[in-house]
């Protein structure tokens, strides 16, 4: 697929490539509408000395491109996040014990959330990709918060065994970068990359409001 720009249209059919519920909750509050198709691609292994944007980046694509085989048009939009601290890669964890001993390696210490984002035209064979990094600081937690936590459950699903918007947001200290990246979609590189392939994020959420407002009239 080249990168060729893509036609701007207040019209577009948005598919979301993921079941993640942080993912549809950010765009719900962007006032998109969109509808969910979760790829199901496996996940694949890191290329011996590929960067980490490069494997988020690759991923994002590939979730992109499968979701993509099953619609005759439209956006879809696919993303990929993973947890880097030093050379560890946290995934979600396989069960408690993991995630604990996630939550062990990034106490008291700076890790990186790095995700890929994929747009991909369907009608017009078109791709753009991007990512974003931030870097999340864990204060020194005790064994008794980390197992406070893993007993909620909210590790469950969520790379690196934790969800910054929820009751590990207790936990972090310090962050430098896009928050909403952490939570699990970069707003700030999505909206970015909207613009450079043509689309208007501005008038994507006013002709999804107008629609909103003559649905309300008519009822």
């Amino acid at each position: 697929m080249d990168n060729s720009q893509f036609k701007t249209s207040i019209k577009l059919n948005w598919i979301l490539a993921s079941a993640s519920p942080r993912r549809k909750m950010i765009l719900g509050q962007l006032g998109m509408r969109f509808i969910v198709d979760p790829s199901e691609v496996p996940e694949p292994n890191r290329n011996p000395g590929e960067k980490m944007s490069e494997f988020a980046i690759r991923v994002a694509r590939l979730k992109a491109e499968e979701t993509a085989r099953r619609h005759k048009s439209g956006i879809v939009l696919a993303a990929d996040t993973i947890v880097v601290c030093g050379n560890n890669i946290l995934g979600k964890p396989s069960d408690k014990g993991d995630a604990g001993r996630m939550l062990n390696i990034l106490s008291g210490r700076w890790h990186e959330v790095i995700s890929g984002i994929c747009l991909l035209d369907i009608a017009r064979h078109s791709t753009r990709n991007s990512f974003s990094r931030t870097r999340v600081h864990f204060r020194r937690l005790s064994p008794a918060e980390i197992e406070w936590y893993l007993k909620s459950g909210e590790y469950r699903d969520k790379a690196g065994a934790y969800g910054a918007q929820g009751r590990a947001s207790i936990f972090i200290d310090k962050i430098d970068g896009c928050f909403f990246n952490v939570v699990g979609l970069p707003v700030a590189a999505f909206n970015a990359l909207c613009r450079k392939s043509g689309i208007d994020l501005t008038q994507e959420f006013s002709a999804f409001s107008r629609q909103q407002s003559a649905f309300s009239d008519d009822h």
